[in-house]
């Protein structure tokens, strides 16, 4: 808690103007539609690159393996579509669509927001402040469906950075909290997991299937975050959300994101240091791993927004 308040004390100015128009992505948690969130998420996201080129950067900010996943998730867009160029226009209508639900435009627009709000961010707070605001929607579905997996992730990742600011006691006595706590709903956690070792599965056949480039992304304009399985156990289900942003994305576009992706985790870790903004991260970073987040746009833009605080602060406390 102190190194918050140290973190709000060495950010007395006010919020910039590029911060309160940015804000507005938070608002896409309130958009009833998974369609208007995805266009949302799109053109928002270009509106806060848009603002970027009016206004000095306030930090730098690199990563090489994002800029491999973008390259590397064009480069797919060619190689699962038959693409032909008319004569009467620039691209045709199907390379337009393709390119809109083929998955590319969204891992680029969420690279610019999240690029934008590290280097132009004034004051990252505000983000944070707002938060809970934009979370009621998602709280709201949470309590319905009961999940447990933000939950969890939390628990571990607050026990990881007790032991790593060598905080033992508070480490193992919130590890075992939250040992408690999981064999206290032990039945509830165990109805809600069994899925997931059939979706892994799957999406590791995929995987197999074509393992250098991918199936690519859902061109039927169904969720492309969901997976069909037809039978767990007993029980008769049909589609179901892939619950690992990893493996599905790895399924869409060839094994080679995998190391990609944990290269940027630990990167980004290596940023954010021994900080208290690594619990929000790992929290991220662990929670994506069981379940759907970034495939699904309101979601991505909330952990987004977070994850971008968390390097923009990490030299505050």
């Amino acid at each position: 808690m102190n190194n918050i308040v140290r973190g709000v004390a060495s950010n007395r100015h006010l919020p910039s103007m590029f911060d309160l128009a940015t804000v507005g992505i938070l608002g896409i948690t309130f958009f009833p539609d998974r369609f208007l969130q995805g266009t949302f998420f799109v053109f928002y996201s270009l509106f806060i690159f848009t603002l970027t080129l009016l206004f000095k950067p306030r930090r730098e900010y690199t990563s090489t393996p994002l800029v491999l996943l973008i390259l590397w998730s064009l480069a797919m867009v060619f190689t699962h579509n038959n693409i032909v160029v008319v004569p009467s226009s620039v691209i045709n209508f199907y390379f337009n669509v393709s390119i809109m639900f083929e998955g590319f435009i969204y891992i680029l627009c969420g690279f610019l927001l999240f690029r934008s709000l590290i280097t132009h961010t004034k004051q990252p707070l505000l983000y944070l402040i707002l938060l809970p605001i934009s979370l009621i929607p998602l709280l709201k579905t949470g309590l319905y469906t009961g999940s447990t997996t933000l939950g969890a992730a939390l628990a571990v990742s607050l026990t990881i950075y007790l032991f790593i600011k060598k905080e033992k006691l508070l480490g193992f006595l919130a590890g075992i909290t939250g040992i408690t706590i999981a064999l206290l709903i032990w039945p509830w956690i165990q109805m809600k997991f069994i899925c997931r070792p059939y979706l892994w599965i799957e999406l590791l056949k995929r995987i197999g299937e074509h393992p250098f480039v991918g199936q690519g992304f859902n061109h039927t304009l169904q969720p492309d975050s969901m997976i069909w399985i037809r039978q767990i156990g007993a029980v008769v289900y049909g589609w179901i959300y892939a619950h690992n942003d990893y493996l599905h994305l790895a399924s869409c576009l060839g094994f080679i994101v995998l190391p990609l992706l944990c290269w940027f985790v630990v990167e980004t870790i290596r940023r954010i240091g021994n900080t208290i903004y690594l619990i929000p991260f790992l929290t991220i970073a662990i929670a994506s791993f069981f379940q759907i987040t970034m495939f699904l746009p309101n979601k991505a833009a909330l952990c987004l927004v977070v994850a971008s605080v968390c390097i923009s602060q990490r030299r505050a406390v």
